[in-house]
């Protein structure tokens, strides 16, 4: 079991770059078959890595300077339109996005098909659609140029059963891409597209504290992070998540409140935004969508709070998503998708 972290970790590295140009390979191992089959096909990785899935997704028409340079978006006011584009090819059956303004969760709209403001709207899988993303932003004043983060999410309505299967294996994965947007005038101060979190979590709170031996040897290695030294926290970005105090990689049964704790440390300066996830929509922290950190040297940025099974159902998707604030280089992370589930 100690390996299934490493593995994760490597193949992660491999499969999903963290760059602007924004397009992976999934390999057959990486597959799942419909919900409804008696076999679960995450278990074990097979030897043949044969490609049987590529997804690509960019902004289509990004304005462009004299010289050929790609300039920020300029928003005037009113609801922002992000013309946008991808491919799937192919098994993959759905792909979701998730939007993400100054790191925080961004609901949209989309003029695809009639919608309503959400934060992730899904999309079947084919080869090359476009797609058109409407919001008015969360943030943004004027004079400002703030990142915008588009994720996608392979899969999205997928969801473990606990009977056929018990893990989303390589659904879920994500794939970040950044732009600018340059703000003429201020953001609305009120909206009534604002969507309102999931209220589930409580006791949340952030803090930070300092890097220890045993949490470089310890609490990283156990995340899959080996081998991290306090001189490469300068150079790189790192996570934890545990859920009462464990490191959960598929599933967990809930009966009792659930502790969440999930630690950022690396680049100092690095500018991110933490937000636990419930079947996709943002869980409230503190009133918000999101929590900001600042990392530092020789820092742990530590966001903590408790889960109440009472406001979750039967099943419920769970995971945490740090976000950079700024298009600095920093990477994006999305943690595994894990599955609480009440026993009957």
């Amino acid at each position: 079991m100690r390996m299934k972290p490493i593995l994760a970790v490597l193949l992660g590295t491999a499969l999903l770059p963290i760059s602007a140009c924004s397009g992976y390979d999934i390999p057959e191992e990486a597959l799942a078959p419909a919900q409804s089959d008696a076999s679960n096909p995450f278990e074990e990785a097979q030897n043949d890595a044969s490609l049987m899935a590529m997804l690509s997704h960019e902004v289509a028409d990004p304005p462009l300077s004299d010289s050929g340079e790609r300039e920020p978006f300029p928003y005037d006011g009113g609801e922002f339109r992000l013309d946008y584009r991808f491919s799937v090819s192919g098994d993959l059956e759905s792909i979701g996005f998730l939007l993400f303004l100054d790191g925080k969760p961004q609901p949209y709209r989309t003029d695809n098909r009639p919608s309503d403001y959400a934060f992730c709207h899904t999309f079947d899988a084919a080869e090359d659609q476009d797609a058109v993303f409407l919001f008015e932003p969360v943030a943004g004043h004027g004079g400002d140029t703030l990142n915008l983060t588009i994720v996608s999410i392979t899969n999205p309505d997928f969801q473990p059963d606990m009977e056929s299967t018990s893990s989303y294996g390589w659904y879920h994965n994500a794939l970040p891409a950044s732009v600018e947007m340059h703000f003429n005038v201020d953001s609305p101060s009120s909206t009534t597209t604002a969507l309102n979190p999931v209220e589930a979590l409580s006791s949340c709170s952030v803090h930070g504290e300092k890097v220890t031996s045993r949490y470089l040897e310890n609490d990283l290695a156990q995340a899959g992070w080996l081998d991290i030294t306090m001189d490469a926290l300068d150079d790189g970005v790192y996570y934890t998540l545990t859920l009462n105090g464990d490191t959960v990689f598929d599933n967990l049964p809930i009966a009792e409140p659930v502790a969440v704790r999930f630690t950022l440390c690396g680049t100092p300066g690095a500018r991110y935004h933490i937000s636990f996830f419930l079947d996709h929509q943002p869980m409230a922290m503190n009133g918000e969508t999101s929590s900001a950190v600042e990392l530092s040297k020789g820092g742990v940025a530590v966001v903590e709070g408790v889960i109440d099974p009472s406001l979750l159902g039967k099943l419920s998707t769970f995971y945490c998503v740090a976000v950079p604030a700024d298009n600095a280089g920093t990477p994006f992370f999305k943690t595994n998708s894990i599955l609480l589930f009440q026993e009957a």
